[in-house]
């Protein structure tokens, strides 16, 4: 530990000390201890009078040791963005957060893929469908998946990556110990649990306030090499995500959603301004140059299936295909398609859903 970093926890605690200001006064007085012991009249020279006085006020109640130790024994790291441990990603912003409460065993160093999947908390039932298969089959490819662990598109994006049993980033708007929304704190654990992590810029016992969570997202953004957005109208918090992307030069991904969808608005016209529309996992993974990985389905289930279930099974994908446009690729005969389609649904692979169109389970 640094002789230096509690007094980078004291600093956390004093409300309107970002990062901007906490590194003048770094160049200022040299260090974090030495700026917290400094001189009113030398702190209102730097932070101007009322974030002087809150120093000032701040320094009476807390003690920056016993915070640091206090966090330390709750089992939450302290990661300043001097410390190797810190998001590359992250760091190479112009002013990221300048220090990160994190929960979880994960190693920032060891992963290189990021990607952020938010959306509206009011989805659809496709726009959950969408979530939980681009996040599932994201983390399968070895991705990171980051999130705000809010309610709809974020929570069930990083539920499908927990119940793949892969680590998943949740990046929140308040402290660690005040999981918001509380009806996301098993989520939260479960993530722990998983070998991902819980991240804030907030000290553990900040409660959530709605100033945070713009904030937060300029962090699920700095964390990301991308951001996809799977489900959001237009004004959505999910925008503000985008907004941020854009301006660290990340890439922007787009799900279509129906045209009379208020939900689908926002993606509809991302795609319209530029984002890239993305219909499968190979669409995300081609634009940072990766090679598609192979079907996991099929290599899975290759040897319990006959040679036309197989065949079926591979013209059926996560978004739908009609049984008649179906039945005119493989050729067959009515008879004998709608049984092969049968043994495959009773073989718990595929489904029919409302509209007449069979998805992969």
């Amino acid at each position: 530990m640094s002789d230096d970093l509690p007094f980078w926890v004291a600093f956390s605690h004093v409300r309107g000390i970002g990062p901007v200001r906490f590194r003048k006064l770094l160049s200022t007085f040299g260090s974090a201890a030495a700026s917290w012991e400094a001189p009113f009249e030398a702190l209102r020279e730097v932070v101007g009078e009322r974030l002087a006085r809150c120093i000032v006020a701040a320094r009476k109640m807390l003690s920056p040791h016993e915070l640091y130790t206090a966090t330390v024994r709750e089992g939450i790291a302290v990661i300043p963005w001097d410390s190797p441990a810190y998001p590359a990603l992250l760091r190479s912003l112009s002013n990221p957060p300048f220090l990160l409460y994190v929960e979880g065993e994960f190693s920032f160093s060891v992963h290189e893929k990021y990607i952020a999947i938010v959306g509206t908390r009011r989805p659809t039932p496709y726009g959950v469908k969408a979530a939980r298969f681009f996040a599932r089959e994201l983390a399968k490819a070895g991705w990171i998946v980051v999130s705000g662990l809010a309610v709809g598109i974020d929570g069930e994006a990083q539920r499908a990556v927990v119940e793949e049993e892969c680590p998943t980033i949740a990046v929140l708007g308040s402290g660690l110990r005040r999981i918001y929304p509380a009806v996301h704190l098993p989520l939260a654990r479960e993530i722990v649990r998983r070998g991902g992590a819980l991240v804030s810029e907030y000290p553990p016992g900040f409660g959530p306030r709605p100033e945070y969570f713009p904030l937060r997202n300029r962090i699920i953004s700095g964390l990301s090499c991308g951001v996809l957005v799977v489900e959001a109208p237009r004004k959505s918090g999910a925008l503000i995500t985008v907004d941020f992307a854009l301006e660290m030069g990340r890439e922007v991904f787009a799900v279509p959603g129906p045209i009379f969808s208020p939900q689908s608005e926002g993606t509809n016209a991302l795609i319209a301004q530029g984002a890239k529309p993305v219909q499968r996992v190979e669409d995300i993974l081609e634009a940072f140059g990766f090679s598609a990985p192979a079907p996991l389905e099929l290599a899975e289930v290759g040897e319990c299936l006959s040679e036309k279930e197989a065949l079926l099974f591979s013209y059926i994908d996560h978004v739908g295909v009609f049984k008649e446009e179906l039945l005119e690729r493989t050729g067959w005969e009515e008879g004998e398609f709608f049984q092969v389609l049968l043994t495959l649904e009773m073989k718990g692979l595929v489904q029919e859903v409302p509209g007449g169109k069979v998805v992969r389970v």
